[in-house]
């Protein structure tokens, strides 16, 4: 009886790869399974000690890797020293140089050898004294020789350019002046100083600011300029003040003394602000030869270099603005004034404006323009804002 056959045996009869076999010495030997092609080589896994023979194998490698290099390291520094002390001359190396001697007969020198001594004075022929080469050179200084002071670098007389800055830096500034400084008010030329608040009187001068008297705003009306400075009490003061009492000859002494009068009741009352004085501005040619010879700019050199010790003897920053109103003869530009020689022109104002914008202290917090010289930006700042 035939067995039955399961089913799906056939197939998997089929299915199943078949053996190759080889005749050998008559047997019929299976040849072993190929490997598919593209399947690569695998080796058998290693066992822990394979490994850590592997491991210690690779560390001896590398130490003597290092220790060749650290040899080859050394043996060039050695080799380099070597020659750079062959290349070096005798003076740096300290081996003292050989003395030529001077040949006897009829050469003779011409001076003797320092410290040649008495022999070789006679030797060359000469008679000159031996050079005492130890008064060369530095001498430290004793109280019996007296001692010799270097002063410190002087400061700049005038404040010099510092970059510059927008009119926010105004922000928190005052203006103390005559008509000239009224010209910024708003009812006036209406000129950008980032909201300053604008102490301007017309016919002022330094002895109206002392004795504390009445004078009109263009913007406020009558008051009192220190009043109105003292309870503002400004971070800054720009003070412009003098021309009226200036124009006639005759008054200095006078006029100086009130000046020094005026900037110390400044101090007082405004403790906390930084004064900046600006020089007085000539008058054109033609006004000085007319009507105002007081504003002649031989005068005003003298009166502007009194003010300028005023404000070194108090701490204040002098500003020499009649230098940047001057012609070559010293007298007030024609193309910023107005008609009457001594006022300015909107143009004059805004070159008033420009010229104070750089000439400001340096700090690294002032509102620098864009593109000036100290100019940070905000992200700078940011990283600036610890340093002092």
């Amino acid at each position: 009886m035939p067995n039955p056959q399961r089913p799906g045996s056939d197939r998997y009869r089929q299915n199943r790869p078949q053996n190759d076999y080889t005749w050998q010495e008559g047997w019929a030997r299976p040849e072993p399974p190929r490997r598919p092609a593209g399947q690569p080589n695998r080796r058998p896994p290693l066992t822990p000690e394979q490994q850590r023979a592997l491991a210690r194998r690779a560390r001896e490698r590398r130490r003597r890797r290092r220790r060749t290099f650290a040899l080859g390291t050394a043996g060039g520094i050695l080799l380099l020293s070597a020659v750079i002390t062959l290349l070096l001359p005798r003076s740096v190396t300290g081996e003292p140089a050989p003395v030529e001697q001077p040949e006897t007969g009829t050469a003779q020198l011409v001076a003797p050898l320092p410290y040649g001594g008495a022999d070789q004075a006679e030797g060359s022929g000469s008679s000159a004294a031996t050079l005492n080469w130890g008064s060369v050179g530095p001498v430290q200084q004793t109280e019996d020789t007296g001692y010799t002071y270097t002063a410190m670098p002087a400061a700049p007389a005038a404040l010099p350019e510092f970059g510059r800055v927008d009119t926010t830096w105004f922000a928190d500034a005052a203006f103390l002046g005559d008509s000239l400084t009224a010209g910024f008010c708003e009812s006036e030329y209406d000129i950008d100083v980032g909201g300053a608040l604008i102490c301007g009187y017309e016919g002022v001068s330094p002895n109206t600011i002392v004795n504390r008297t009445t004078a009109k705003n263009p913007d406020r009306g009558e008051e009192v300029a220190m009043d109105v400075l003292a309870a503002a009490q400004p971070a800054k003061l720009y003070i412009l003040i003098g021309t009226n009492a200036l124009v006639q000859t005759g008054n200095d002494e006078s006029f100086l003394n009130y000046y020094g009068r005026m900037l110390d009741e400044l101090r007082t009352a405004l403790p906390n602000t930084a004064l900046y004085v600006q020089s007085i501005l000539t008058a054109t040619q033609e006004t000085v030869n007319d009507d105002a010879p007081g504003l002649a700019p031989d005068r005003l050199a003298t009166i502007n270099a009194a003010i300028q010790g005023l404000c070194a003897e108090r701490g204040c920053y002098f500003l020499d603005l009649n230098a940047e109103f001057s012609d070559d003869s010293g007298y007030l530009l024609t193309d910023y004034a107005q008609p009457d020689g001594v006022h300015l022109t909107v143009s004059g104002y805004n070159k008033w404006v420009s010229y104070l914008c750089t000439h400001v202290p340096y700090n690294k917090n002032n509102p620098y323009q864009a593109g000036s010289t100290y100019y940070l930006s905000d992200d700078v700042k940011e990283l600036l804002a610890d340093l002092p």
